[in-house]
């Protein structure tokens, strides 16, 4: 696993991570890696639109500035998976109050090529991650549908998620630990 300067990322040097590693290079060719960001710049940020632009709406996408002040959380998870250099898989995501329970906010996933079971791999092992950081929920907003029509919230409901709330296309979700 790459590293790249101060931003505060603990879990880099989770064994945790080798296995999700295994799993995704029995389906990736090439070279797989985990890269924990530990500081925002241009070359990660490019790395970051490149996986937006392929499953996000323009008005969904992040600038530079909104990402670099997520980082500040010091509960963030925040890794990019590639192949021989390339960026295939975005998660991003933090601790939130959520009343009593300590909760793990889902802000990104995203998989570059979709159809090939990558998102279900992280998927589920993000939920074990959650579970072993004793969190009691892992919550995310999501839309009815995308740009290409595609039911979003029916692949976090196969991985146990409920709906919480439902307004206009944007849909609350969250799945108990």
């Amino acid at each position: 696993m790459r590293e790249a300067k101060p931003i505060r990322q603990p879990e880099k040097d989770n064994p945790f991570w080798r296995q999700l590693l295994r799993e995704l290079a029995a389906v990736f060719r090439g070279e797989v890696e985990i890269v924990f960001p530990t500081e925002w710049n241009n070359h990660y940020f490019s790395w970051f639109h490149s996986i937006e632009e392929t499953g996000f709406r323009r008005e969904l996408q992040y600038s530079f500035e909104e990402v670099k002040k997520s980082l500040e959380n010091p509960e963030l998870l925040f890794w990019f998976v590639t192949v021989d250099d390339e960026p295939q898989i975005l998660l991003f995501g933090y601790s939130i109050p959520d009343g009593e329970a300590k909760s793990f906010y889902l802000d990104t996933l995203a998989v570059k090529r979709r159809g090939e079971g990558t998102g279900n791999i992280v998927m589920e092992f993000l939920i074990r991650w959650a579970k072993t950081k004793q969190y009691q929920a892992i919550v995310l907003d999501t839309e009815l549908r995308d740009e290409k029509g595609i039911p979003l919230h029916h692949f976090y409901a196969k991985h146990g998620f409920k709906v919480v709330s439902i307004s206009e296309n944007d849909v609350v979700m969250k799945r108990m630990l």
